[in-house]
């Protein structure tokens, strides 16, 4: 499973649409194997969910 996180200097960041990073998660078996913070390279509700999409996210966690 693919958790992505809008993230901000170590904290979940309270704006999905203007998130400029998210933090990816990989879970397998309840552990976290893997996590790598990502630039969105997109601005706005739309291209943040192409960039969900194409990056295989399962699940988000954002502020608000």
């Amino acid at each position: 499973m693919k958790i992505a996180v809008t993230y901000e200097n170590g904290n979940v960041f309270q704006h999905f649409g203007h998130t400029q990073f998210f933090k990816l998660y990989e879970i397998d078996g309840g552990e976290v194997l893997n996590t790598i913070v990502v630039d969105t390279q997109g601005e706005g509700h739309e291209a943040l969910a192409g960039f969900l999409y194409f990056n295989n996210v399962d699940l988000l966690i954002c502020g608000g």
